[in-house]
């Protein structure tokens, strides 16, 4: 684009400057001005300098220099560069913008312009969502690429980006806050406890809720420092984040297992007790839910106190450095194993990457059996450690069996706790069905005649029964009533399974103690008015009525249909929901938040029910921390920040990253690692080809 700004005072200061050379001597030659710089420079009298148009200062412009002095600062001017980008704001340019999910190939065409504030913005939320340190501004690197790409935008310094982030954090709060105000959610919350690398402990707390859109949200309200572990100081923790952000309303709090989180929940509803008289419901009689992941993890961690060392010292060779990789995958190919990712050597406080390292390894048996073959320092690496001593292994035999019966053992658990962990989907209508999986397949370790299998089954059935009960009686009644209140199930599925357990009189009993608490509930949202609608519809005056009319037979006949279709419609919403049909089990679309909104209105306070109880949270963390012994961990940038920017920064990219399509995966997968092994494959390729081509030559 050519600039055209003062573009006829350039004219004019030109015309001025040849006309006064013009008179200085008419017999000389007319010097014509061809470089593009003169159109935004002007010679100042005597032809030794000119004055740049924008800024107005003068450089030096002798005929012998040239013009590259001139062209120079043209490119560094600032006052030309702040010109030109509000001239280009203006400017529209068509682009092809494409879908924001990971598999969303759509695109549209649409016109942009250069907007100064929203690049800074954008800015700002790629350092938060990212997690970059805020130095990331100020990197040779960064900047030359914005030089590059964008240069008519100036970076702001890191100061500026603090100051633009606590403002953005507040600006955020402040709107989620006027949500959930204006709608007097009712949320249900879980607390999680972090660590930073200074030993500093922090307490998170995130609301869970179901909008009026059956949408489900999840949102941190505060990641604040706690010095006090007890109780109350937990207690009173939560009940400041309730009052700072305004929530009047509490359902249910999640928490792990621990008597100090029993003792704050007290505290809490000690508290809500002098609130609103909505405040609780039920008095909070189910308020307290345990996080469900933290039980199948400490149900797991005691079956995987048999040995794997041997394994784990396999791989751990294997991937110690290239050139023993390399011989590895010679071994894999030539007993014609497909790669598919190699192994990922595990981290002890997450046993997901234990189960997943021997899923592997067992995979590729036969070619580490070759790698004893074909490398001789393998087996010798097993002989002395860094401290003299003999590591255990090779694998023998043996140890490849114990360790495919642990990964069909584990395998369970490690997809109940995916979806106990979910923060996208309702978890709490799966928790029956998942939790009958689990129970299932310890009895059936407890009755396996093999002693491996045997041992692992007690030591975790032993877990089993301390948190949740030999028949589910510990279990919080609210996760069952959640499997009710999915259509494809209703009361059929909770019966089915417990007639396993109970007797007939035990079952009834059940079946009764899931109404009654459902009539409570719908009593307690107002439902008490409907309970009886019908009857209420028949109760005409008391008095005989002496008309004529009243003896008719026809009349009498109209009283008795208008009674029985009031029999009908006054049903309450749980009896009308229970009597009818269950959805199709076998649907794999089924959408349980579609379906409460679409027929939520013929169930008005019982979907008000289903909002509530669908929202609660089984477990208090996300899936990349859900298998983790090791704690939560801030890492050392934040950790180096004040507690109030800690927070802004924790919370803001919770609620920008809530509004994108996919989870985000902090901790490294498999299926990073075999993307990361397939790109370099196909990279060295061309270069392998090309050494065996030489060779063969040779």
């Amino acid at each position: 684009m050519v600039d055209n700004v003062g573009e006829v005072q350039i004219i004019d200061e030109v015309q001025q400057v040849s006309s006064e050379e013009g008179v200085s001597g008419s017999n000389k030659r007319k010097i014509e001005l061809r470089s593009f710089v003169w159109k935004h420079f002007s010679k100042l009298p005597g032809g030794l300098r000119a004055k740049c148009h924008y800024c107005r200062r003068s450089y030096a412009a002798h005929s012998n220099s040239g013009t590259s002095g001139l062209s120079t600062h043209l490119d560094r001017c600032k006052v030309r560069k702040k010109m030109k980008a509000e001239n280009d704001a203006k400017q529209q340019t068509l682009v092809f913008k494409k879908g924001k999910g990971k598999d969303d190939g759509t695109a549209k065409v649409t016109h942009i312009g250069f907007n100064r504030e929203a690049c800074r913005m954008a800015l700002v939320k790629m350092i938060i969502k990212d997690e970059l340190p805020f130095r990331f501004v100020e990197a040779e690197g960064f900047l030359e690429f914005m030089e590059t790409c964008c240069p008519k935008f100036e970076v702001p310094s890191r100061r500026t980006i603090t100051r633009d982030i606590l403002e953005l954090y507040q600006n955020e709060k402040g709107l989620l806050k006027s949500i959930l105000s204006a709608n007097k959610q009712r949320v249900c919350i879980t607390t999680d406890t972090w660590t930073s690398i200074q030993m500093s402990n922090f307490m998170v707390v995130t609301a869970h809720f179901i909008d009026e859109e059956w949408v489900l949200h999840k949102r941190i309200l505060t990641f604040t420092p706690i010095s006090n572990h007890k109780g109350d100081g937990i207690g009173k923790l939560i009940e400041n984040c309730l009052i700072d952000w305004g929530i009047e309303k509490l359902f249910t709090i999640t928490v792990d297992n621990a008597s100090a989180n029993t003792l704050a929940i007290a505290y809490v509803k000690k508290k809500l007790a002098n609130w609103s008289g909505n405040s609780m419901v039920l008095n909070g009689l189910y308020m307290h839910v345990r996080c469900s992941a933290h039980i199948i993890n400490l149900i797991v961690q005691d079956g995987l106190s048999q040995s794997i060392a041997s394994i784990r010292n396999a791989v751990k060779y294997v991937r110690s450095s290239p050139a023993r990789l390399q011989k590895f995958k010679t071994c894999v190919d030539r007993e014609k194993i497909s790669r598919g990712g190699l192994m990922v050597l595990d981290v002890p406080t997450r046993w997901n990457s234990t189960y997943l390292m021997l899923e592997k390894a067992v995979a590729f048996e036969k070619a580490f059996e070759r790698l004893k073959e074909d490398d001789g320092h393998y087996t010798n690496w097993f002989d002395e450690d860094e401290s003299e001593k003999r590591r255990v292994g090779p694998p023998i035999d043996k140890d490849w069996e114990n360790a495919k019966r642990l990964v069909k053992c584990l395998s369970i658990f490690y997809h109940v706790t995916l979806k106990f962990s979910s923060s996208l989907t309702v978890t709490s209508n799966n928790f029956l069905n998942e939790m009958w999986k689990v129970y299932i397949h310890l009895k059936s370790l407890v009755d396996s005649n093999d002693f491996l299998l045997n041992q692992m089954g007690y030591k975790m059935e032993e877990k089993f029964v301390k948190y949740w009960g030999h028949f589910f009686e510990k279990v919080n009644m609210l996760l069952i009533v959640a499997n009710v209140l999915d259509p494809r199930c209703k009361l059929d599925f909770v019966i089915w399974c417990f007639s396993s357990l109970y007797d007939i009189r035990k079952v009834d009993e059940l079946r009764a103690n899931i109404k009654e608490l459902l009539l409570k509930l719908l009593e307690n949202y107002g439902g008490e008015s409907n309970r009886n609608r019908g009857e209420r519809c028949r109760a005409v005056h008391d008095g005989a009525s002496s008309s004529v009319e009243s003896f008719d037979p026809f009349t009498q006949f109209k009283k008795m249909k208008e009674s029985s279709n009031d029999d009908i419609s006054g049903k309450n919403d749980v009896e009308k929901y229970l009597s009818e049909t269950c959805e199709s089990a076998s649907n794999p679309q089924f959408d349980i938040l579609t379906w409460w909104k679409l027929n939520g209105p013929r169930y008005p306070i019982l979907s008000q029910i289903a909002k509530d109880v669908l929202a609660i949270p089984v477990s208090t963390v996300a899936s990349e921390s859900a298998f983790s012994t090791g704690g939560r961990i801030l890492d050392p940038f934040r950790s180096s920040l004040t507690h109030k920017t800690v927070e802004s920064l924790i919370c803001t990219q919770n609620w920008l990253r809530s509004t994108l399509l996919g989870e985000c995966t902090i901790q490294p997968s498999q299926e990073e690692a075999e993307f990361y092994e397939l790109v370099e494959t196909e990279f060295l390729r061309p270069m392998q080809s090309q050494e065996q081509q030489q060779v063969a030559e040779e």
